[in-house]
């Protein structure tokens, strides 16, 4: 089953000073193959030059907030959630980045309606070491994987998109 449409995805992107990574995560944003989404740019009260380097970029579907006050990590997500429009959720961290057909590849898996959460496998690069590898070798569980997934936690944040209604569904 295949959606008639593209919907918008909201991807919700923390940051608290990270400059150093920010540029490779944004671009990989822009490099998406599936082009209706926003960029939900949660400013943590950076104090180094993450905001002039998120500014660089001009294209409207990436939106800047600037925390009233610093919070921890899962409070700045809620708080850039409510800024979100998009009937789909995805998050990536200033220190991660996607493969250009990630959300591509991902969304036309919510043609079924009854699919509330995608999510995949991804790499692990270690900077120091100058190494990479997959995460999870085995094959990833899918279908109707609650209880897998309680048992043997394989979902890395920045591999999921959830349909908006399972999430608000959740709280």
């Amino acid at each position: 089953m295949t959606m008639p449409d593209t919907p918008l995805v909201s991807i919700i992107m923390n940051c608290y000073n990270g400059e150093k990574y920010l540029r490779e995560a944004i671009d990989s944003v822009l490099s998406q193959t599936y082009q209706n989404w926003e960029l939900i740019f949660w400013d943590n009260q950076s104090t180094d030059h993450s905001k002039v380097i998120f500014h660089e970029y001009h294209d409207e579907r990436m939106k800047y907030f600037y925390a009233p006050v610093h919070t921890l990590l899962y409070e700045a997500r809620s708080y850039a959630l409510e800024k979100a429009s998009g009937e789909f959720y995805a998050f990536l961290d200033v220190d991660d980045w996607w493969s250009p057909k990630k959300l591509e590849k991902q969304m036309p898996l919510f043609g079924d309606h009854e699919v509330g959460l995608v999510y995949g496998n991804y790499w692990l690069e270690n900077e120091i070491m100058k190494t990479s590898q997959v995460l999870y070798k085995k094959q990833l569980p899918n279908g109707k994987i609650l209880d897998a997934l309680l048992k043997h936690y394989t979902v890395g944040l920045l591999t999921i998109v959830i349909r908006k209604t399972a999430f608000i569904s959740l709280r």
